[in-house]
């Protein structure tokens, strides 16, 4: 393996494990602040940065081309409005565990996606990997127990971090067609900004003042929330798409999970069961045999 490849996977791992860091770091502060103000200060944060840095780097030439701007808004509203807003929100009812497990399943949901709106082909390991991973949060949402299934009590938590996954999907198969055109960073950007008026929008109608005191520690998650799991973790991520190719890339989103559990445990002390560890196992095999790159040979073959 080259030096260059080994320093790619070096900064992927890490992206994923900033990313398993981000519900831990949002469940500590949700005593101070609003799921909804949390998203909005969070993207101000990415989005001045991000614009500030395209625009140094290009000039006008930034600025999104009128064809782009309808999916970016919508682009805003799926990826940052929905998908941090209803994961945000389902961390007032559940675990930062549970919150790392389903967002496991997301590159399954997105080459679901993919197929039915993008005509993408997949093999029929594909399809297993994607039933299994969703027979793993099916699992892990009903804690085991077919009581809850038969009465579907599902945890509202839970159902919340589900609809975020998919939302996040969504978000990706529309940001395919637009990175054609723009860079990954543009279009991080350009989403950011729409998504912030959506959750500006949200917080006027929800009442929320904009104005807010947090305690030290909360600003010292919001940076974290907004350089590392933000700025830092989605340049990497392109970065590694860019290098190495997005089914590989995608192979390092197994570790999200793994990170969440462990840092979900040192810093909020939550328990882990043997219910998360079996819908854990289930998610990360089934999104393996999703996304993992056949060699060519059978791929010629299928």
């Amino acid at each position: 393996m080259k030096e260059s490849t080994q320093k790619v996977y070096f900064f992927l791992a890490l992206t994923a494990i900033l990313w398993g860091g981000n519900p831990v770091a949002v469940k500590s502060i949700l005593g101070e602040i609003s799921p909804v103000m949390i998203v909005l200060l969070r993207f101000v944060g990415i989005s001045i940065i991000l614009v500030a840095v395209l625009f140094y780097q290009q000039g006008r030439a930034a600025l999104p081309s009128k064809k782009h701007i309808p999916t970016l808004v919508l682009m805003g509203f799926t990826g940052v409005g929905l998908n941090n807003g209803l994961q945000f929100t389902g961390l007032q009812y559940s675990t930062a565990v549970n919150c790392s497990l389903v967002a496991a399943i997301s590159p399954a949901v997105t080459a679901l996606l993919a197929v039915a709106f993008l005509q993408e082909k997949m093999l029929r390991r594909q399809w297993l990997g994607i039933a299994i991973s969703f027979l793993g949060v099916v699992f892990l949402i009903a804690h085991g127990s077919l009581e809850v299934l038969q009465k579907l009590s599902f945890n509202r938590g839970d159902l919340l971090f589900l609809g975020s996954q998919i939302s996040w999907a969504v978000y990706s198969v529309l940001g395919r067609g637009v990175m054609e055109e723009m860079s990954p960073m543009a279009t991080t950007a350009w989403a950011g900004v729409a998504g912030t008026f959506f959750m500006f929008m949200a917080a006027l109608y929800q009442g929320s003042t904009l104005t807010v005191q947090l305690s030290q520690y909360a600003w010292v998650s919001m940076a974290y929330m907004i350089i590392g799991s933000g700025i830092l973790a989605f340049n990497w991520w392109n970065a590694g798409v860019s290098s190495v190719g997005a089914n590989r890339t995608a192979i390092f989103s197994n570790v999200i999970p793994l990170a969440g559990m462990i840092l979900s445990v040192a810093f909020l002390h939550e328990h882990i069961s043997w219910r998360e560890i079996a819908g854990g196992l289930w998610i990360v095999m089934g999104v393996y045999l999703a996304t993992c790159q056949p060699s060519l040979r059978k791929q010629q073959t299928a």
